[in-house]
């Protein structure tokens, strides 16, 4: 019987650990608008997903959540990009004296226009 119960009590906790589905953390679109005719994605650093589809603007700025505004220049893309979709962005470089450089707008939160997107889960 005692044999019996351990062999249960194993095979329940395996099965638990083996089927949690611990949300990957990751950069998150948590909103898009227009403004000034200028597309944009709110861009969240190292959430998860569900944070990106429950916590609003302000919940990630008390909790100091890094933010980015980005500008896209695709409207097809931006139509396309989804709350809650995974992304890694890459800042619009310049040349500026023969330098490449990123222009970054210290609003809060910081904006910058978008380079490259990876979307990671197309919806």
């Amino acid at each position: 019987m005692r044999r019996a119960f351990l062999v249960l009590t194993i095979a329940v906790v395996g099965l638990i650990i083996g089927c949690s589905t611990q949300s990957e953390k990751g950069d998150y679109i948590i909103e898009k608008e227009i403004d000034s005719n200028i597309p944009m994605i709110l861009v969240a650093k190292n959430i998860s997903e569900e944070d990106s589809k429950t916590k609003s603007r302000s919940d990630f700025m008390k909790d100091g959540t890094d933010l980015m505004l980005y500008h896209i220049e695709d409207t097809n893309l931006y139509t396309d990009l989804s709350v809650g979709e995974r992304v890694s962005v890459e800042a619009k470089m310049t040349t500026m004296d023969g330098k490449e450089i990123t222009h970054v707008m210290l609003s809060d939160p910081p904006q910058t226009v978008a380079g490259k997107i990876t979307r990671y889960s197309i919806r």
